[in-house]
């Protein structure tokens, strides 16, 4: 059953649990969504805020986009262990983890660029939004930079074997980037 058809305290009980499905890129792809999702509400709540509904639309279609990339990801980590661990001893072996961790760190980068758009949201929306939704957007950035910073890790450990990928020095960027829209975001909210 993919991720988002799940009641949420399965897909808990799943992450608790002892298989390595969902893992950290999944979880970080929805918690993503989750802070898109808070975005959203904030901006829809905020009725003179001009660009309100812009922002709204902004989140929603980001929240779709990482929801995806979460069921993918998910998918992509379980074929990826299946095919490493079902991989010959020959060359085989390492042609089938090689192409398994590149997969890996696509998926992973793909969701700290939605992360890093959605902390910068969150930045925006906690400076515009009305009380309550502005705490909540500020809360929202944290959650996506948090996200980017796990997702950024990954993209690391996956191409760890290619040292000089630049996949690794973009998502740190990203990360690095939803750590001063995080910061601004809770600036912004502070100072209201």
């Amino acid at each position: 059953m993919a991720l988002y058809d799940r009641n949420l305290r399965d897909v808990l009980e799943e992450i608790a649990g002892p298989t390595p499905a969902p893992g950290a890129g999944a979880v970080s792809g929805v918690v993503v969504a989750m802070a898109a999702g808070l975005i959203a509400s904030a901006a829809r709540r905020s009725t003179d805020w001009e660009d309100g509904k812009g922002v709204a639309a902004q989140a929603q279609a980001l929240r779709s986009r990482v929801e995806r990339l979460a069921e993918a990801n998910e998918e992509a980590y379980l074929d990826a262990l299946a095919l490493i661990e079902g991989a010959r001893e020959d060359g085989g072996r390492d042609a089938a983890i090689g192409k398994a961790l590149e997969t890996a760190a696509e998926l992973p980068l793909a969701i700290a660029e939605c992360a890093f758009d959605v902390a910068l949201l969150g930045a925006e929306a906690a400076e515009h939004a009305v009380r309550g939704g502005a705490e909540d957007a500020c809360a929202a950035a944290a959650l996506a930079e948090a996200a980017a910073r796990a997702a950024a890790g990954l993209v690391a450990v996956n191409l760890i074997s290619r040292p000089g990928d630049e996949r690794v020095e973009h998502a740190r960027r990203l990360a690095d980037a939803a750590t001063d829209a995080a910061r601004r975001a809770v600036a912004a909210s502070a100072s209201r």
